[in-house]
């Protein structure tokens, strides 16, 4: 039996997560945050520990290759979770109520707007789905 290094331990048990989103979670800022979307999921490489560990994950892209991608990981890390959390969606027009998500994750995805109107709509799209004293963690 081949005994992991401990960075290839601490890839499975959390992916690549951003070591800021890490941060967070060591911080307890997710103890009362269940639901949580990641709006430019790609690779879902943030969600990774949050499928693990029973939270209410959602994931939109603008890529259809990168949503059969997390649904395949979700499947397999949270076989509960229904697979149509996951969509393709422009984060300009995102498909949830206004104050839905406890937490909002947008890690590198916004520096990608086409312009400062472009990244304005995403930004108010981020807002207007997080719920009152909600979680929005984005890097750019």
């Amino acid at each position: 039996m081949t005994q992991l290094t401990p960075g290839e331990e601490l890839r499975q048990q959390f992916g690549d997560i951003d070591i800021y989103l890490f941060d967070l979670l060591l911080r307890g800022r997710f103890d009362a945050r269940r639901r949580v979307l990641d709006a430019g999921c790609g690779d879902v490489r943030n969600l990774i520990w949050l499928l693990q560990h029973g939270f209410e994950c959602y994931g939109v892209d603008a890529e259809p290759s990168a949503i059969d991608f997390v649904r395949q990981t979700a499947s397999r890390l949270a076989p509960a979770l229904p697979s149509t959390n996951f969509i393709v969606a422009d984060l300009t027009r995102l498909p949830y109520p206004d104050g839905q998500m406890d937490v909002v994750i947008c890690c590198a995805v916004l520096h990608f707007a086409a312009d400062e109107g472009h990244f304005d709509a995403m930004v108010s799209e981020i807002w207007r789905v997080l719920a009152p004293r909600g979680l929005l963690f984005s890097r750019l």
